[in-house]
């Protein structure tokens, strides 16, 4: 019974946490915003680094050639070594379009690639993009419109999961508008911090700092927090980029250990940041809310390990009955919205007692809808069925992908990682 008691008072705990981040995110994102605007638009130099992007490499720069924008435009791609056709399809595109320049590096990594990039580049404005991206048509535009202020440093965009037929990328697709909105939530208050993928520097903050850092897996996070110490102000546009994503389970772990050995790097560097209010809502509520995200993992992935098993023990094992309908039904009830719609409708049909911690477990399960419907519908589109199937079986995708994010963060602590040498995921 203390047991039970126990289980029940940390997840009353965590459910409250999320009824909170799940309201807030709600509130923020419904509170209008003043959009940025501009007459004037300034020559561009886009800066690509490529490792083996045979595949994509092609594409990436003639969606940039091909995107809305009034003024010059230079592409700048840097060639990191590699040891597939990239360089000749480069050279070949290179002699096709004066605008096409090309740079080349001896495999040192994305962050050296790219800074060998803007050392190339001409004009006061950097768009760095990842080599295997399409840009939709204003992109380019509308990552320009905050430069109006001369205090902004950098500036985000919005990163999609480009479509296709693997339920795989759907789940991520749906991940990278998680991410986006989070990102817009914090650039409502101020909190602008993190530029993956797609991003734009003002030149001179860009060198002022030294470029990207070599140190950390996660540059995209790391500068971002670097120009914010610098004193500039960062903001997210609306710019969309779709990008390639893992298409297997291996491409996605090795990813996403990636990722998470990266953003643990940073937060160690950049740990005078935490709760800190002299970086206003980046210390105090963007960084504190990404942090909180490990500890939910570790908190509440053996109570769900709990949970699950005690239940399948319980009403199955101990009766002799290891597989069955109702066994098939009972874990596809834990993985899938379904669960929930059937715990509450024998709840308030009297089967099970209505408890403080179910009420919190409801309001809890509404809310983490009503939000990811809006998101789709805000990001996306609710006419696409994908979504639907993505949202329905969510659950235990989430908890996969946040081990792979936690687990290599305390590895991390234990046997650093050295550089910034990139593989692809495939």
């Amino acid at each position: 019974m203390k047991m039970v008691n126990l289980v029940d008072a940390m997840l009353s705990v965590i459910f409250s946490i999320l009824i909170g981040l799940h309201l807030s995110w709600l509130t923020i994102l419904l509170y209008p915003k003043r959009e940025d605007s501009r007459k004037d638009f300034p020559s561009l130099s886009v800066v690509i680094p490529a490792y083996n992007e045979e595949k994509s490499i092609d594409s990436t720069i003639r969606s940039v050639l091909e995107a809305e924008y009034p003024c010059s435009v230079e592409v700048i791609v840097v060639n990191d070594g590699s040891t597939d056709k990239t360089g000749e399809i480069l050279k070949r595109m290179a002699a096709s379009d004066s605008r096409v320049k090309l740079g080349t590096a001896n495999h040192a990594g994305k962050a050296n690639a790219i800074n060998i990039g803007v050392e190339k580049s001409v004009n006061e404005i950097i768009v760095v993009l990842d080599a295997d991206s399409q840009l939709e048509k204003k992109s380019l535009m509308e990552i320009v419109k905050p430069f109006s202020k001369d205090s902004v440093g950098g500036v985000s965009g919005i990163v999609r999961a480009a479509y296709r037929n693997n339920p795989l990328t759907w789940f991520q697709d749906f991940e990278y508008i998680q991410s986006s909105a989070w990102r817009f939530i914090c650039n409502k208050i101020g909190g602008t911090y993190i530029f993956p993928g797609f991003a734009a520097f003002r030149r001179d903050a860009f060198l002022s700092i030294g470029g990207f850092s070599k140190d950390t897996l996660s540059e995209d996070l790391d500068i971002g927090l670097r120009l914010k110490k610098a004193g500039y102000q960062l903001r997210m546009s609306t710019a969309v980029m779709h990008t390639q994503v893992p298409e297997t389970f291996g491409g996605l772990v090795k990813q996403r250990t990636r990722w998470g050995r990266g953003t643990a790097q940073v937060m160690k560097k950049h740990s005078d940041m935490i709760f800190n209010k002299e970086y206003g809502s980046v210390g105090l509520y963007g960084i504190p809310t990404q942090l909180y995200w490990y500890i939910h993992c570790f908190v509440y992935l053996p109570l769900f390990v709990y949970q699950l098993t005690e239940g399948y023990f319980r009403y199955f094992i101990n009766k002799n009955v290891w597989f069955s309908f109702d066994v098939a039904k009972y874990f596809f009830g834990w993985f899938s919205v379904y669960g929930m719609i059937d715990y509450s409708y024998k709840t308030f049909s009297g089967m099970y007692e209505i408890t403080t911690l179910f009420i919190l477990l409801l309001v809890m399960f509404i809310s983490y809808l009503v939000y990811n419907l809006f998101l789709v519908s805000k990001f996306a589109s609710l006419r696409h069925p994908r979504f639907l199937f993505v949202i329905f079986f969510f659950f235990p995708y989430s908890l996969f992908t946040l081990l792979l994010h936690a687990l290599p963060a305390i590895r991390e602590i234990n046997n650093p990682a050295s550089g910034n040498i990139w593989e692809k995921s495939q």
